[in-house]
């Protein structure tokens, strides 16, 4: 054998303990990728999987469709809103700012998140009222898994995306 044959086989024989080593690390990678996406918080956001964690029938999905649909056009509408009324905030908050401008502006805000909840709370209400009491109890469950029922939280504002 040659020289350079002999250092590649003796590297080889000397990387094989590390392979156990990296299946294991591919694997837990793996594990968590699959348990990020059946979440309860993932489950929530994606009609198809609700449907199908909740056993849904067609008549109860097709109305799921059209409510979320209905949630997602709302909610797309409240957010694209938000970046213009951050800049307008955050235009005010410069220099001398105007009490009474600052606040038309963080009220708006606030006007603009309570918007946001209010669609989710009535795609809620509506989701709930076609479920049946097992499903019910299902989805109630997932809501507190995930933490859905926390209220407003602490920024009563919300988030505001990054100036520009």
């Amino acid at each position: 054998m040659t020289r350079s044959l002999k250092v590649l086989v003796a590297a080889a024989v000397l990387c094989l303990p590390a392979l156990p080593l990296a299946a294991q690390s591919v694997a837990f990678e793996s594990d968590a990728a699959s348990a990020r996406s059946g979440s309860a918080d993932a489950i929530l956001s994606h009609p198809r999987a609700l449907a199908k964690y909740l056993h849904l029938t067609s008549a109860q999905n097709t109305q799921l469709q059209a409510l979320a649909t209905t949630l997602q056009t709302s909610v797309d509408a409240l957010r694209q809103a938000r970046g213009p009324l951050c800049a307008t905030l955050r235009t005010d908050l410069g220099g001398t700012p105007n009490p009474a401008t600052v606040g038309t502006d963080s009220i708006n805000l606030f006007n603009n998140k309570a918007a946001i909840r209010t669609a989710r709370q009535t795609f809620d209400t509506a989701f709930s009222a076609i479920l049946t009491p097992e499903q019910l109890a299902k989805y109630n469950t997932l809501k507190q898994i995930a933490h859905y029922d926390n209220g407003p939280g602490t920024d009563i504002l919300g988030e505001c995306p990054p100036a520009s």
